[in-house]
């Protein structure tokens, strides 16, 4: 007997049989994607831990190459004995750099830290005074409300400021604990650190062979129309990040020392400890600002109610200051995307990564922005239209 077969039918039962198996196979992707994503970031976090002192040693060099170039094209190229020696007019410059940088972290530990830390030990010791004096501050103002008032406030103000005080105390031991197991941490990362240095050396002595070792490997692998659009674009995301991080890095250290200076005058105290929080979290866009302002209200506001009101003025002065003349002339428009787009990478690097998240989120999101600038820009010149340049952000 010939069996006979409908070719629609058949037809028609394999693509339904195929979209029921990809429907399956997606389920299972999702349902397991927790999984999928702890192993990532399991051998993420094992893959960092080996190549950290490689990792330092790269974040170092590309940090510190902009000095280098500065001192080879502005200052040493001026002597012809210098200029003529190519290895030594580079030594001269990587080891200038070298010279600023231990120098700084020389002073840091020297004279800055031992300051902070006396500080942090002073607001240790001093919490439980502060809640007292505050208490009775406060206890004041409550018996002076309850006489011009017909309404029996006091209990509720009472246990509002108790659940307040137990709030910031937890808050305040979280982050000076937090801040503990960061400095041991920094502590058992000084050997990665060393050698970190050492590979940063090494890479700002052979940049040159680095990329050029780079090229070949593109050339053997991409057409050269390739590989001269993947120099474009890593000159591009050099350009944008360097100018991102050195920038908002000078930009924050300005307003560290103008914060430090405007301190010291009004008479608040642990003023460096307070500038350096405005300083650290000031890196941060947008919303840099008001972290910094936080901690450093609570602890004013322990030590003088009246002086963190004043604090809170002067951090809002300063980055209004920031916002509208010093960094727009320090970094101008350095990332080039819009203030919705900063503020999604912010939140979402945030969640993703923590505060490095926060901060290297806004350079990655105009890394993404570059890319699909230029997808768009290519599909528009292969369909032949002539459009002004899309702009995502």
């Amino acid at each position: 007997m010939k069996l006979n077969l409908d070719k629609h039918y058949f037809k028609y039962s394999l693509y339904a049989f195929i979209a029921v198996a990809m429907s399956i196979i997606f389920y299972q992707l999702l349902d397991n994607l927790g999984l999928y994503f702890t192993t990532f970031r399991s051998g993420f976090n094992v893959a960092r831990k080996i190549l950290s002192p490689f990792i330092i040693g790269a974040s170092i060099a590309y940090l510190l190459s902009p000095g280098v170039r500065w001192f080879e094209k502005r200052l040493y190229a001026r002597f012809r004995f210098i200029k003529e020696r190519p290895k030594l007019h580079r030594l001269l410059s990587v080891v200038t750099m070298y010279f600023i940088l231990i120098s700084s972290i020389t002073t840091l530990i020297l004279y800055i830290a031992p300051q902070i830390g006396n500080n942090i030990s002073n607001i240790i010791e001093s919490i439980p005074d502060y809640i007292v004096s505050t208490n009775k501050l406060i206890s004041n103002w409550v018996e002076e409300l309850e006489s011009i008032s017909t309404f029996n406030v006091s209990q509720q103000i009472n246990v509002t400021i108790s659940r307040i005080f137990t709030t910031t105390q937890d808050m305040l031991e979280d982050i000076l604990d937090n801040l503990v197991a960061s400095l041991l941490s920094i502590s058992s990362g000084l050997l990665n650190a060393a050698i970190g240095l050492i590979v940063s050396f090494y890479l700002l002595m052979d940049k040159e062979s680095f990329k050029l070792g780079s090229q070949r490997m593109l050339r053997v692998v991409f057409k050269e129309e390739t590989v001269e659009r993947f120099k474009s674009f890593g000159r591009e995301v050099d350009d944008l990040f360097a100018k991102f991080i050195v920038g908002k890095s000078i930009d924050s250290f300005i307003i560290g020392v103008l914060c430090f200076i405007g301190l010291r005058i009004m008479g608040i105290r642990y003023a460096l400890l307070i500038s350096v929080i405005i300083t650290v979290t000031n890196m941060i866009p947008y919303f840099g600002p008001f972290i910094g302002a936080v901690p450093a209200t609570i602890i004013t506001f322990f030590d003088n109610p009246v002086k963190a009101l004043w604090l809170v003025l002067f951090i809002l002065a300063l980055q209004q200051f920031d916002g509208l003349i010093l960094g727009p002339k320090i970094l101008g428009d350095s990332v080039g995307v819009s203030p919705f787009w900063i503020i999604f990478s912010i939140v979402v690097g945030g969640k993703l990564f923590g505060v490095i998240g926060m901060f290297l989120g806004v350079p990655v999101i105009g890394i993404i922005r570059l890319v699909v600038n230029r997808f768009i820009d290519q599909q528009l010149e292969r369909k032949n239209i002539r459009l002004q340049k899309s702009k995502v952000g």
